[in-house]
């Protein structure tokens, strides 16, 4: 990574199975999956998303609300997000319990 590049990453790319059987979880399915990232002030942050079956995305606020929520997406990039005076957002990726999706998550920041 260059000392002048702008782009930050954040997390991943990693690929994750949501909804998978999980009898250790309330409801039996992991059907929710968070990712806690932790931001700069005064960036914008982008949210990559790939994914074999359509699963909802939802990016939010470490104060809990949300900021953009998708639904049925198999392949997306969303933002730019200004991170303004917050320290950490967050992604949440969901399927309906029953279906399986193995998505690739990617996040990264850009400097204004």
């Amino acid at each position: 990574m260059s000392l002048f590049d702008k782009k930050t990453q954040v997390y991943g790319p990693e690929t994750l199975e949501v909804g998978t059987f999980d009898p250790t979880v309330d409801g039996f399915y992991r059907n929710v999956i968070t990712i806690p990232l932790d931001i700069k002030h005064n960036h914008v942050l982008y949210v990559k998303v790939k994914a074999d079956k359509p699963v909802d995305i939802v990016v939010a606020r470490d104060n809990g609300s949300a900021i953009q929520h998708k639904d049925r997406q198999t392949d997306v990039v969303m933002g730019p997000y200004p991170t303004e005076k917050y320290d950490s957002m967050g992604i949440i990726i969901g399927v309906f319990r029953g279906d399986i999706s193995h998505a690739t998550v990617e996040a990264w920041m850009e400097r204004k």
